[in-house]
């Protein structure tokens, strides 16, 4: 076998076994600032890392019930200091997203989280930025940094549900 069939061989198992090599976690932040405190709180950041890097999934409130889905965004469509980041999500409008984004960007219909790197063990600052409801562009809201605080274990298993659990319905 020549070198070329070797490498696509191998390139081809590495990514057949990356979704079971990913491993999701979740770490938990406090507020390091009176103006992160107001805005969020304390929050849990649900991470997927795979081999390839780490992707936020979902943002929760550690104090509240609200959660919000995350998505990769193109930092080039934010404002300069945005630009050069390499962990920029969009705020969603599943779950409680539209909740986060007026708490963390009032008067704001979108928004969007550039996260500092996020490992284990470190602090966490982040700046959020939202729409100036124009269609004209962009503002960023507020900066807001964290003190690691820990990791949460999640259940073993095949199959993790991440979506929020909902309250059962009960009979009026």
């Amino acid at each position: 076998m020549t070198a070329r069939p070797v490498l696509i061989l191998g390139l081809a198992l590495v990514l057949a076994g990356g979704e079971a090599r990913a491993a999701l976690h979740q770490f938990s932040y406090d507020p390091a600032d009176a103006v992160t405190r107001s805005a969020s709180g304390p929050v849990t950041i649900l991470i997927d890392k795979t081999l390839f890097g780490s992707r936020v999934l979902k943002l929760r409130s550690t104090e509240a019930k609200v959660t919000a889905d995350l998505s990769p965004a193109d930092p080039g469509r934010l404002p300069g200091e945005a630009r050069g980041a390499h962990g920029v999500y969009r705020v969603t409008g599943a779950d409680e997203g539209p909740d986060l984004v007026a708490a963390l960007c009032p008067g704001s219909k979108r928004a969007w989280l550039a996260f500092t790197s996020i490992k284990y063990g470190q602090d966490l600052k982040a700046v959020v930025f939202g729409d100036n409801n124009d269609g004209r562009g962009v503002k960023a809201c507020r900066r807001l940094a964290y003190y690691f605080h820990g990791e949460w274990t999640l259940p073993s298993g095949d199959a993790i549900k991440i979506d929020p659990i909902a309250p059962p319905d009960f009979p009026n």
